[in-house]
This record gives C-alpha cells, structure tokens and sequence, in this order.
C-alpha cells in the first residue's frame, strides 16, 4: 500500500507536468518538492529498493552518471562555469528519487501523471492561443522569455508536444470513456500548441515519438498473433475479436496522431518551404538566415569536438570555442553569428566533452528506448512502459535540432520524467496478472 509520502510524491509529478509550461517559474521548485517527498517516503528501503530496480534503470542511470561525471570533473579543473553545477544536482535528485522506487508505489500512470499531461496540454495551448490572438506574438513562448534574437518558443513546442504524446498514451490504455476524451483533447491542444509556435524540430520529435511506439505496438502484436490465433482455435473467439479490436484502436489512435502531425506541419508550412532556399544562400555564402545559422554552428560543433575529441572545449565554453575559430580563420569573419550555441544537443556534447560527452549522451537516449522496445515486444510493456518510450523518443528527436541543456526547464524535464516514468514501467514479478490488466 502506498503511504501519504508516496500519493503526494505523485501528485507533485502530477502538478509539475500541469504547470510546466502554464505557471511561470513553477517547474523546478515543483520538481525538487517531488524528488524531497520521494527520497522521504523510501528512505528507510532506499538501498534495497534502488538494488531491485537498477538493471532495469541502468540504461538511464549508468550513462547519465558517467555525462555528469564529466560535466563534475570539468567543473573541478575550471573549465566548465560554476552555473552548470545546477544540472549535476538535478540529475543527482530525480535520479536518487527514481531508485528509491517510488514512482513504482503507483505503477498505473493512467491515475494521476497522464491526465494531468492532458490538462497540462489544454493549460499551454490556451496561454498559446492567448499570446497569439491577444498579445500579437508571431511565435508564443509562454512564460520562458524573450529577447531581439530568439524566444522560448522552441523550448515551449516541445514540452506541449510531450504533453500531447503523454496524452495519446492515455487514449490508447485508459479504460473509462471520461479519460479518453480527456486524452484527445490534451492531444489535439498538444499539438495546436506546437503548430502556433512553428516547432520544426518539435514536429521531428513528435513524430519520431509516434513512429517508434507505433512500431513496438506493431512487434508487440506480431508475436502475439500466434498465441491469439491458437486461442481462436480453441475456442477462444472472444479473446481473438478483443485482441483485434485493441490493435485496431491502436492503429487508428498513431494514423489520428500522424494526421494532427501533418495538420501542424501545414500550419508552419512558410517555414518548411523556407529550408530550400536557405540552403542554398547558404551554399552560396550567405549564413544570415536561420538555416545558415544551424549549418555554420553545427560545422563550428563539429570542428569543437575534432579539435578536442578526449575532453572537448568545455560544458559552457562553446561562445569562447566560436572565438577561436574566428582567430584561426576556420569560421571567416565576415560570417556573423547571431547565435552561440550549437542549436544540436548531439554536437553540443561532442564539442563539450568530445567523443566520451557525445557517446554517454547517445546511450542516455537512446538505451532506454532501446530497453523500452523489447520490454513492450515481449509482451511486458504497461502503460508506464508506452509512457516512458514516447518520452525518451520525443527528447532524442528534439535534440537533433536544439539544445535542450541549456535551459534548466528541459534539464528538469528530461530528468525527472524519463527517470520517474522508467522506474514505473519496471515490470512487476510478484503480480503478472496486475501487468496483464494494465495493458
């Protein structure tokens, strides 16, 4: 039975992904009262609780240990800034609050964490359609800021396309009619949201996130064909019509989610039709545009990485690293750059920490969904499990296009949920038929 420690650990998950993006400087406070009431509530279990579930968190746990270690030894020899020792804390907290094996007290995200990601989406999609109809922002960054060359209008789609891939899972578990119009509509404003901020790397994410769910749905199905087959043969006719009528729910719920993706896509259809033409001023010489800008730091990036490929320039260090190549001539100085960072999470860690940085942040992405996959394939999957996969997916896909550590409210986000909604997905191995009803 969960303690009061516990309900309220997950309520605060729960409040964090309502307020995320709808009250402003809510996110990390928020966060860290959940992380402080999950390592109370199992503290006296801690180190038994994080020994049962670390195989299953390693995929997350052992990379994001060795990324942090690196971001801690570069901040004890000075060549990160001090400011970043914000984010060692915050991977050390949701990390800690994961093993103690809390977010498993209440395994079934579908009573608390996945309905507030649906209000959470209609919450961020009424500030969007507030900032654009009311206020005459061309692109609404909720409460994250503005200045002359850029907005959180990037960090914002994202985190509003999470909410909506948080809210199709619900639609494709929940069991209650009420929770399911619930989903949709946190999906669909999920998703209108994204389009009012014309996200491109959020569509990329989205749709990344929907793909490989879609997929381990379709492995899950496959290699239980046989099994529904046999049963069908044995008389067991209901099970099979059952089993099919859940696959085609499925299959119906990723098709309406690939729809509301081509709907946010047309919506920012000016700035998709602009990647053409700017790549090829770009190839011309001319970096003043948006494309140019990512093409010119994204090579600026990569020379980083090859410059330094055992320890990189250092976390924080990109703007002196971009300096230096002006020096050099690598980067000529008629090119102005508008912006320093490297717009790619990838090669940001590749030039940060070189090979070692860019490798640990591969596996903290990529392990987990990897994990995730099989466990859904294999039958074990739970509506944690399509959570948590959905969560890493979309973070992997944004990264490709933006820096999403350079901004506290995404370092949080990642953190906190990819490793809360993996501890709930660990399989249950004293209740096998509890793991059957979830699905």
């Amino acid at each position: 039975m969960p303690t009061r420690l516990d309900i309220a650990a997950h309520f605060l998950v729960a409040l964090f992904l309502i307020s995320v993006l709808a009250v402003p400087g809510a996110s990390t406070p928020v966060a860290a009262l959940a992380c402080f009431a999950s390592l109370a509530a199992g503290w006296h279990h801690w180190r038994q609780d994080a020994r049962d579930g670390f195989r299953h968190m390693s995929v997350l746990v052992v990379p994001a240990a060795i990324y942090l270690s690196l971001l801690a030894g570069q901040l004890a020899t000075g060549a990160a800034p001090v400011s970043l020792a914000s984010h060692i804390l915050i991977g050390l907290l949701t990390l800690g609050a994961a093993l103690s094996g809390v977010p498993n007290r209440v395994p079934d995200v579908r009573r608390w964490l996945l309905p507030a990601a649906a209000v959470g989406a209609i919450c961020s999609c009424g500030l969007a359609l507030y900032q654009v109809h009311f206020l005459d922002y061309p692109r609404p960054y909720g409460w994250l800021g503005g200045g002359p060359l850029g907005n959180g209008a990037i960090k914002f789609g994202d985190l509003a396309a999470l909410q909506g891939l948080l809210s199709l899972v619900l639609v494709l578990t929940a069991g209650a009619v009420g929770a399911r119009v619930l989903g949709l509509a946190g999906l669909f404003c999920g998703m209108l949201a994204l389009a009012l901020t014309q996200t491109r790397g959020g569509v990329l994410g989205f749709l990344l996130a929907v793909f490989v769910l879609g997929l381990s749905l379709a492995l899950r199905h496959r290699r239980g064909s046989a099994a529904t087959i046999g049963g069908a043969l044995n008389g067991g006719r209901v099970i099979a019509r059952r089993a099919t009528a859940r696959r085609g729910t499925a299959a119906l719920m990723v098709a309406f989610a690939l729809v509301l993706t081509i709907f946010a896509a047309s919506y920012m259809q000016e700035r998709f039709a602009q990647i053409e033409p700017q790549i090829q001023r770009y190839l011309r010489g001319d970096v003043d545009s948006e494309v140019g800008q990512r093409l010119t730091l994204w090579k600026a990036a990569a020379r980083a990485g090859l410059h330094a490929p055992l320890a990189g320039v250092g976390f924080g260090r990109f703007s002196e690293e971009l300096d230096r190549q002006i020096r050099t001539g690598d980067i000529a100085g008629s090119e102005t750059l508008l912006y320093r960072q490297a717009h790619s999470e990838y090669l940001a860690a590749f030039a940060h920490a070189g090979v070692p940085g860019l490798l640990a942040l591969l596996l903290m992405f990529l392990a987990p969904a990897y994990s995730l996959v099989r466990q859904i394939r294999v039958g074990a999957g739970s509506p944690a499990a399509y959570a948590a996969l959905v969560s890493t997916t979309a973070f992997a896909g944004f990264a490709l296009t933006d820096d999403m550590f350079d901004r506290q409210i995404t370092v949080v986000a990642f953190f906190l949920l990819n490793a809360w909604l993996l501890r709930a997905a660990l399989p249950s191995r004293a209740a096998p038929g509890l793991q059957q009803s979830r699905r």
